[in-house]
């Protein structure tokens, strides 16, 4: 573990900042278990993909991380309003993010457009736009159908 501690903090040393999270127990049931098989060195497991390393993860090499930052887009304006308040300089931007900012919602960092008899429309970057339409599209979510016409096409 003070080989892991030490890599740790010359990494971190790279990066603007950093978040350690703990996990709790009950949320990590699941690589518990997945550790205690590795230990054990029982290799009939079934459908769980192994990989036996040859080195040590600290020895090998490590690999370089990508920065990643979303693109900006209409929502940053109505994100910083509703997380801070904060408005343009202008006073007809500023009306015009206070009128925009009251039909929607934040939670968390997910913007959410309110409908009058919709549920709360999730509001997506550009880049995930496209992502969303192919899965659409290619019919990931299932036919949406009611079984009454479900019942009828069948035959």
């Amino acid at each position: 573990m003070v080989k892991y501690l030490s890599k740790v903090r010359r990494l971190t040393s790279k990066f603007q900042s950093f978040e350690v999270i703990r996990i709790p127990r009950t949320e990590n049931a699941k690589a518990d278990v997945l550790s205690k098989l590795a230990a054990s060195g029982y290799t009939a497991l079934g459908s769980i993909c192994m990989e036996f390393l040859q080195k040590s993860s600290i020895e090998r090499e490590a690999t370089e991380a990508m920065q990643v930052e979303h693109e900006s887009c209409w929502m940053d304006e109505i994100i910083e309003y509703l997380r801070s308040g904060k408005l343009p300089e202008t006073k007809k931007d500023a009306r015009k993010i206070v009128q925009r900012g009251a039909r929607f919602s934040l939670d968390g960092e997910n913007l959410f457009k309110r409908s009058y008899t919709l549920p709360y429309l999730k509001c997506l970057r550009p880049s995930n736009t496209a992502y969303a339409l192919q899965e659409t599209h290619e019919g990931i979510c299932g036919e949406h159908l009611g079984a009454r016409l479900w019942q009828s096409r069948c035959y």
